[in-house]
């Protein structure tokens, strides 16, 4: 039987498969990106999932007030969407001072074993109103009305990337229900740093809601 030896293609069928290549490539590409930047502000809000049941584990066994303070980044480039929001978090315990009504919470020290979290590149939390605080759980909508309590006097290293001062933290008390503004839930946000307008609607935002009395966390539908 003779055997026919199979026919090369033609340059118009390669130029013509070429093309159909390239437009599923120019569907399928935005799509994937999409897809995997959702992920990454998923992952982000695991992230701190994680933290928030270590931290409250930490608090009512060494019955301490322990918090996962958010730190910033020093020296952030002017034009630098990450300078608008934190990336980075790290739990300590603290003192607790009871007569002072600006300033109860006072750093004492990073908990032990602790060390710096750093979410997801291009994933950050908003430092803006409504993006990060607490929220009455009976309220419409899950934008935070108040701002997280502040630790004071908090201690870095000299070579530390990172700025001090007053900042934001989540804070539990040693029986393990949230601190600060009675019976409201803790929302952070999460966004795509590369995306995010400060003054605009428009971004895409991964809401995480905590539980003031149990700390049980559940996402919320994103909003825009």
């Amino acid at each position: 039987m003779r055997k026919h030896a199979a026919r090369p293609f033609t340059l118009i069928e390669l130029i013509a498969v070429m093309g159909v290549l390239i437009l599923l490539a120019a569907v399928a590409i935005p799509a994937y990106s999409s897809l995997f930047s959702g992920r990454k502000t998923t992952l982000a809000a695991n992230q701190l999932n994680g933290a928030v049941l270590e931290a409250r584990a930490h608090a009512v066994s060494a019955k301490l007030y322990t918090a996962l303070v958010f730190l910033k980044e020093k020296n952030q480039v002017a034009n630098d969407p990450a300078s608008k929001g934190f990336r980075t978090f790290r739990m300590a315990e603290l003192y607790h001072d009871s007569d002072s009504e600006s300033s109860p919470y006072k750093w004492r020290r990073w908990a032990p074993g602790s060390s710096y979290v750093i979410l997801p590149e291009n994933t950050m939390i908003p430092d803006k109103s409504g993006e990060l605080g607490t929220v009455n759980p009976d309220s419409i909508g899950n934008k935070a009305e108040h701002s997280l309590p502040t630790i004071s006097d908090v201690k870095l290293e000299k070579d530390s990337a990172y700025s001090a001062g007053n900042l934001y933290g989540i804070v539990f008390k040693p029986n393990g229900q949230l601190a600060g503004t009675s019976d409201e839930n803790v929302v952070v946000r999460f966004v795509e740093a590369n995306r995010y307008e400060a003054d605009a609607g428009g971004t895409p935002k991964l809401p995480l809601n905590i539980n003031w009395l149990t700390c049980k966390t559940k996402f919320l539908e994103p909003v825009q």
